[in-house]
């Protein structure tokens, strides 16, 4: 019996379980309404993994307020979310809840889009919902790894992969609780937001946006300046995990010293998950946190630490945003941390310079190297998660983009000021709650270079229009050269490759 059959024969049962995390609560007036009360049960079958997650949850509503229940159908690529949720029960005061079902049309390049259970008359009061989200099985197309998968005897995934909660809803806190019965004995659980049970701040929306984890995970815990990062993983990982992770936190807290305006660095928290059967997954963050996927080896195999995707993951802490459309704002997020990820690496003695070169003639060949590479940052959205290729050109295009800028920004400052000095009051801005928008971006950088770089932005990065670097965007180690890129169906391209200069000490390379 696999646990959707047991969900199903024994549901009286499991609601009862689940609601032993469901503590009563009053409505509380005025600003401060009752907190959404959540509880989540892996639900393991004959064979020890878990098949499916019990959530169960509650809040209190106005009488006569309209009910409205949503969870994506895609979410970043990960598809068939709304379609792996079976709702068992949901009542009121009055009784059962019944629902229409109404799906958004789908968004092109598989960004998200919602299914919304309607509920066919107004609800009130004490509302309960209860519902089975089923793990991912393997196959489909790949994503990041929000899905919910089972491996090594847990579960764990994003709450974009399997959470149904109600549509804009506004409580001071949500309470997230577990129920461990079904997992093997000595297995924990912990989300992006807390170890255990935690409350989270906000409304029942901000669920959505972190990883969640339970079953019988290695553990890392880190110590002294390394205090407050941790990690976890489920499944054999292919590399020494503890001891990976104790770099990674080395790590950290040299990006916490290095970009400086988080004071103190806030806690974060690694997962990671080796699954059987593709899709796998990749690297992910979200809110001082980050998800490591990939498929599981044999026993006997062994893969290379993947130490650039946890820098690049952790660096998202610091380097954020912009406000701008969805997807087209990859340019800054993704580009500008692919920039730091490297430079930090490099700067810090985490990777060598002849790998920081290596790096930057990656992004040259995935760059250069695509057919596709001037399409503009629209028409790179709306491919999406469909071409992985097209989908990193952001990444590459922006990291060039941030090189030639700063190498820019201090030629014309006679070496005074650099983008590090330009970002830092942006970036404290930022986080002191100011907006900044392609607008403000565009008013930052034509204060360092001039006029014309509002123009030159659009036409580089909103356009998609191939420029040349400056030839010292990658520091005095590096040289620019030409390059002829061979490209399937377009034929050759002319465009560039960098070279290291070996006459120039390698303390200069990793300080200038």
């Amino acid at each position: 019996m696999n646990g959707m059959q047991a969900w199903g024969r024994g549901a009286a049962a499991l609601l009862a379980t689940l609601a032993i995390g469901l503590v009563a609560s009053p409505s509380l007036a005025g600003d401060h309404p009752a907190p959404f009360q959540i509880t989540l049960k892996p639900i393991t079958g004959g064979d020890g993994e878990v098949d499916a997650l019990g959530v169960r949850w509650r809040l209190t509503l106005p009488a006569g307020s309209a009910f409205d229940l949503t969870a994506p159908i895609t979410y970043a690529g990960v598809e068939g979310v709304a379609d792996r949720i079976e709702i068992i029960s949901a009542t009121d005061e009055s009784g059962p809840i019944a629902f229409t079902t109404v799906d958004d049309p789908p968004h092109p390049g598989g960004f998200p889009h919602f299914r919304h259970w309607k509920a066919e008359r107004p609800v009130s009061g004490q509302v309960e919902v209860a519902y089975l989200a089923q793990v991912r099985t393997p196959g489909g197309r790949g994503g990041p790894p929000f899905d919910l998968r089972a491996s090594g005897g847990g579960l764990s995934g994003a709450g974009s992969g399997f959470l149904l909660l109600p549509r804009g809803v506004q409580t001071s806190h949500s309470q997230l609780s577990w129920d461990l019965s079904d997992l093997p004995a000595g297995s924990g659980a912990r989300t992006s937001f807390g170890e255990g049970d935690t409350q989270v701040d906000g409304p029942p929306s901000r669920l959505m946006q972190g990883w969640y984890m339970a079953g019988p995970f290695g553990r890392y815990v880190g110590a002294g300046q390394s205090a407050g990062f941790s990690a976890s993983w489920l499944g054999r990982a292919p590399f020494d995990a503890a001891a990976e992770m104790a770099w990674a936190a080395e790590a950290y807290t040299y990006l916490g010293e290095a970009f400086g305006y988080l004071d103190p660095v806030p806690p974060y928290r690694v997962f990671m998950r080796f699954v059987d059967g593709a899709p796998c997954g990749g690297g992910t963050a979200l809110g001082a946190s980050f998800m490591y996927a990939r498929c599981a080896l044999a026993d006997e195999e062994t893969a290379p630490s993947p130490r650039e995707t946890l820098v690049h993951e952790m660096v998202h802490m610091w380097v954020g945003g912009i406000e701008g459309p969805q997807g087209v704002t990859s340019w800054f997020s993704e580009g500008l941390t692919t920039h730091y990820t490297r430079l930090m690496m490099l700067r810090g003695g985490l990777d060598s310079v002849d790998a920081y070169g290596a790096h930057i003639n990656h992004s040259a060949q995935a760059l250069y190297g695509l057919a596709a590479q001037d399409l503009s940052a629209q028409a790179i959205v709306e491919v999406g998660f469909a071409d992985g290729d097209i989908r990193h050109i952001p990444y590459h295009r922006g990291a060039f983009y941030f090189a030639d800028l700063d190498a820019r920004i201090r030629e014309r400052s006679g070496g005074t000021r650099t983008l590090d000095t330009v970002l830092r009051p942006m970036f404290e801005a930022r986080q002191a709650g100011q907006s900044f928008d392609h607008a403000a971006w565009i008013a930052l950088i034509g204060a360092e270079i001039g006029p014309d770089a509002g123009e030159e932005f659009e036409a580089r990065i909103l356009r998609g229009e191939t420029f040349a670097p400056h030839p010292n965007a990658f520091g005095p180690c590096f040289t620019r050269l030409d390059k002829t890129y061979e490209i399937e169906g377009r034929g050759p391209v002319d465009r560039y490759e960098w070279v290291r200069q070996t006459d120039v000490p390698d303390d200069l390379c990793r300080n200038w």
